[in-house]
């Protein structure tokens, strides 16, 4: 009951500030919403507008697994996969917060297509019910919003392209006078950044700076759906900066966990026979170097993995490479993440020309860590216990 009249008082006092005439860069909630860019370069006279479009839009009928269980092909959604056109953008005096991943405008108005909802839409984003966004850091000069995310996944696929999507649209790195990201903490972050030439005096690291206004804001369209041209783009940009090594063709990977706190097989040690049998040699990628990793991947004509981040070095493998990803079968229609996350491998193989094969197993309820902000382990990465001998005759079909 506390708490939710202290959440209805926060509401009624934001509700207030949003009518004054006070931007939320001192106080109270942002004013309004944008639903396009046109619209807002249509409301106003910023001078630093501007777009350029760089890679199309896309639609692609996707397929579901043929070797999944017909009470598990509900997971593989949607079959119509839309990707939006991808392109750079800039605005003149722009914020970007950090904790709701929201782009604001000069007139104190968020972007709705870069910025996430939480909820059904935009007037769902929570910075309309805050009484302040945090203390403001103003940054002059040329700003590319370039890394929102430290998981390897997020950061392979989906952050770092944007630096190609920014050369496509005529800026290479060397126009931009900083960065806005959070700074690379893993190794293989590092190797790229330093590759790519992003040096650290010009990181405005986000972990410090939650609420970021620059003088001209630079941004790319969220990739969160990317789509198969994407994914090209993408995988041809990482090569482009990887030290590839012939280590041979034709390999067997299965990728383990077993170093992770969480989304572990429980028994592995009881799949790893029937896997060495058939070939397959046990890796653990974060005992590897990045170089290691991308020349490993290139090289397999088989993978096998659980639902983790080790399996995002499928990035660098080839055309008709199979994929055995072994996943959690929990699915809830009000889960969002099953509807994007939890098929990112399944995409990817489809973007890539990948076959796919999922295997099912079973949460196992045994104990295991997860990050501390981490909202959703419980549906995504829990251990598994997977029932060997289905998995035994299930990768005979799939190697036949």
């Amino acid at each position: 009951m506390f708490m939710r009249l202290a959440r209805e008082s926060r509401d009624f006092v934001a509700g207030i500030l949003q009518s004054l005439p006070i931007s939320s860069r001192i106080l109270g909630p942002p004013k309004g919403f944008y639903n396009s860019f046109e619209d807002y370069v249509c409301a106003t006279a910023d001078r630093h507008a501007n777009k350029w479009p760089v890679l199309p839009e896309e639609k692609r009928r996707m397929n579901i697994p043929g070797t999944t269980p017909e009470k598990w092909k509900k997971i593989f959604q949607p079959l119509m996969h839309v990707s939006p056109g991808f392109g750079l953008y800039c605005i003149g005096n722009g914020r970007f917060h950090r904790d709701s991943w929201t782009i604001l405008t000069n007139d104190d108005h968020l972007l709705t297509p870069f910025s996430a909802w939480m909820g059904s839409g935009p007037r769902d984003n929570w910075l309309f019910k805050k009484i302040r966004l945090g203390p403001l850091k103003r940054i002059p000069g040329k700003t590319l919003l370039l890394v929102l995310k430290r998981n390897y996944y997020h950061f392979l696929i989906e952050e770092i392209p944007r630096v190609r999507i920014a050369e496509l649209a005529g800026f290479p790195l060397e126009s931009f006078d900083h960065f806005l990201m959070y700074s690379p903490i893993h190794a293989s972050q590092r190797i790229l950044c330093d590759r790519l030439g992003i040096e650290s005096g010009k990181i405005v690291a986000l972990e410090n700076s939650p609420h970021v206004e620059c003088e001209e804001f630079y941004f790319t369209t969220g990739p969160w759906h990317y789509g198969s041209v994407y994914t090209l783009m993408a995988r041809e940009f990482l090569l482009r900066h990887c030290n590839r090594a012939d280590i041979g063709n034709k390999r067997r990977l299965y990728v383990s966990r077993e170093r992770c706190s969480h989304g572990k097989i429980s028994n592995e040690n009881q799949l790893l026979p029937i896997l060495f049998d058939a070939g397959f040699e046990k890796i653990i990628p974060d005992a590897l170097s990045f170089d290691e990793q991308v020349a490993l991947f290139q090289g397999a004509e088989c993978i096998v993995g659980v639902h983790g981040a080790g399996l995002t070095n499928v990035i660098f493998s080839t055309p008709n490479c199979r994929l055995i990803e072994i996943r959690n079968p929990t699915y809830d229609k009000n889960e969002s993440y099953q509807a994007r996350g939890g098929n990112i491998f399944w995409r990817l193989s489809e973007f890539l020309g990948f076959d796919y094969y999922p295997f099912f197993a079973v949460p196992d309820g045994t104990r295991y860590g997860a990050p501390k902000d981490a909202t959703v382990e419980h549906a995504r990465l829990p251990n598994l216990t997977v029932d060997v001998d289905a998995f035994g005759f299930f990768l005979k079909r799939v190697l036949a």
